[in-house]
C-alpha cells in the first residue's frame, strides 16, 4: 500500500503551487540559540560536555562548525568552583576538568553557567547516589541460535539496588569490538565477529542500525538480558543507568536514539537550549558466544 506517500506528495504538490503563486517571499529569520549538552556520570571524568551555536537552516550544517571553543564555563560543586579547559576532537571540540583525576561525586549538587556569544546558560543537577549490582551479568553468555531466543533462562537476570527517587532505569548494551572475537576466548583463534541476525526489527531500518549501541529501560531494579538487545557476538559493555530528572527526559526525547528533534518542555538548560543532567552508573564487561562457531 502507497497511499499515504502518494496522498504526502500531492499535498506537497498543492503546497508548493500555492507557494509559487504568492508574491510573498519565503520567511527565513533566523535567531541563534546558543546549547549546552552535558552528563554528569557519578564515578567518571567530569568531561565531553558540548557547548555550541544553532545553525541558519540555509547553511551546510557541520557541528564542527558549531562549536563554540571560547565559551565562558564555570561549573560549581556544592558552591566548590570546578576548572574547565576546552579540548578539540574530531567533531570540534569538548569541555572538561582541568584537573582530569577528578572524578563526579553521588549526592552533590553542580550547577553550571555558560557565557557565550552574548548569552548566559544556566543548569542544575543533584547527582543520584551510588548504583551497585545485587546480581551482576554472567561474565559469558551462551547464544542458544535465533530459533531459541524467546526461551527464559534464568541466568540472564540482573538485579541492582534501588536508588531512592529514581523512577525508571536506563540500560545499555555496547558492542566493545564488532571485528575482533577470536582474540578474546581461550584458547585464541582468528574467528572474527559477526552480526547476530542479517535483519534487526528493532531498528527498523533506521540510522541507527549501524550504532553499537542498543538502550532500553527498567520500571524496576531488575529484568532480564534479553538477546534481541544484542546487535553483535563477542564482547560487550552492559550498564546500568539511575537518571535525574533532566537525564530521564532527555532520553525520553531522542527516543532510543531514534529521534533528532528538540523540545524544549524536556529542557532543563535556562537562558538557551539543552541538558545539564546526572546519573549513577554501574557496568560490566560479557562476552557473547557464538552458537555455531
Amino acid at each position: 500500500m502507497k497511499l499515504l506517500p502518494t496522498i504526502t506528495f500531492l499535498l506537497s504538490t498543492l503546497i508548493s503551487a500555492l507557494l509559487i503563486g504568492c508574491a510573498d517571499p519565503v520567511p527565513s529569520d533566523y535567531t541563534e540559540e546558543v546549547v549546552l549538552e552535558g552528563f554528569v556520570l557519578v564515578g567518571e571524568p567530569l568531561s565531553n560536555i558540548r557547548i555550541y551555536r544553532s545553525l541558519p537552516i540555509t547553511d551546510t550544517f557541520k557541528i564542527e562548525n558549531a562549536v563554540v571553543p571560547d565559551a565562558e564555563f564555570i561549573v560549581m560543586a556544592d558552591g566548590r568552583e570546578i576548572a574547565m579547559e576546552f579540548t578539540s576532537d574530531s567533531l570540534g571540540g569538548t569541555y572538561r576538568a582541568v584537573d582530569t583525576s577528578y572524578r563526579v561525586l553521588p549526592s552533590v549538587t553542580y550547577s553550571a553557567t555558560v557565557r557565550a556569544r552574548g548569552k548566559v546558560l544556566t543548569g542544575t543537577t543533584t547527582t543520584p547516589r551510588i548504583l551497585s549490582w545485587r546480581v551482576a551479568p554472567q561474565d559469558t553468555f551462551n547464544y542458544p541460535g535465533i530459533a531459541n531466543e524467546l526461551v527464559r533462562y534464568d541466568s540472564l537476570d540482573i538485579s541492582w539496588l534501588s536508588v531512592p527517587g529514581v523512577q525508571r532505569y536506563v540500560l545499555s548494551i555496547q558492542c566493545l569490538d564488532t571485528l575482533g572475537y577470536g582474540v578474546y576466548i581461550s584458547p585464541p583463534t582468528t574467528d572474527t565477529n559477526r552480526r547476530l541476525r542479517k535483519e534487526d526489527r528493532f531498528d527498523d531500518g533506521t540510522l541507527i542500525t549501524s550504532e553499537r549501541t542498543r538502550y532500553g529501560l527498567a520500571l524496576q531494579a531488575s529484568t532480564p538480558v534479553v538477546w534481541s538487545a544484542f546487535k553483535w557476538f563477542g564482547t560487550h559493555e552492559i550498564r546500568v543507568y539511575a537518571p535525574d530528572k533532566a537525564f530521564n527526559d532527555w532520553f525520553s526525547m531522542v527516543g532510543f536514539g531514534r529521534r533528532s528533534q528538540y523540545d524544549y518542555r524536556l529542557g532543563n538548560v535556562k537562558g538557551g537550549l539543552g541538558v545539564w543532567g546526572s546519573a549513577s552508573i554501574i557496568k560490566h564487561n560479557s562476552f557473547l558466544k557464538k552458537d555455531n562457531p
